[in-house]
């Protein structure tokens, strides 16, 4: 008896491991993006990046930007479609609703501001930007 409940235990384990090891995935990942937090200002990001934002708590939070070379970038608010994000310079405010183009020059400081519109429940927002190397900087408008 002992020794049936041996093998049918052996086999049941081979079994698991078997298909444990299909599901594997020996793709990469694909690389991290990196992200930076609200508190540090953030200074020549690579071409792919996230602002993370601690929103839990009511009023604006605002991150520092500076870019070392003029480019056009998408600007991507990630998450719920309720919370605010904006992107500002001297004299302009553009709200980002889900995503927007623009094109950002090099050695200027932009401040983002984000404000979780005084809803409970929300700890962060996250925000991604995206170098569009395709597009040319002096064709493109808007520039901000």
């Amino acid at each position: 008896m002992k020794k049936i409940q041996l093998i049918t235990l052996s086999v049941l384990l081979a079994i698991i491991f078997v298909v444990t090891a299909m599901q594997c995935n020996n793709n990469p990942p694909p690389p991290a993006i990196k992200q930076y937090s609200y508190t540090e200002p953030i200074v020549n990001p690579p071409d792919s990046f996230q602002v993370i934002f601690n929103i839990s708590t009511l009023g604006d939070k605002f991150a520092y930007v500076t870019f070392d070379k003029n480019a056009v970038w998408l600007i991507e608010k990630l998450g719920d479609g309720r919370l605010n994000f904006a992107i500002q310079n001297d004299t302009a405010t553009v709200h980002i609703t889900k995503a927007d183009t623009l094109a950002l020059k090099a050695g200027y400081q932009y401040t983002l501001v984000a404000n979780n519109n005084n809803y409970e429940g929300f700890t962060n927002l996250f925000t991604q930007f995206t170098r569009l190397n395709s597009l040319n900087y002096d064709d493109f408008e808007p520039k901000f």
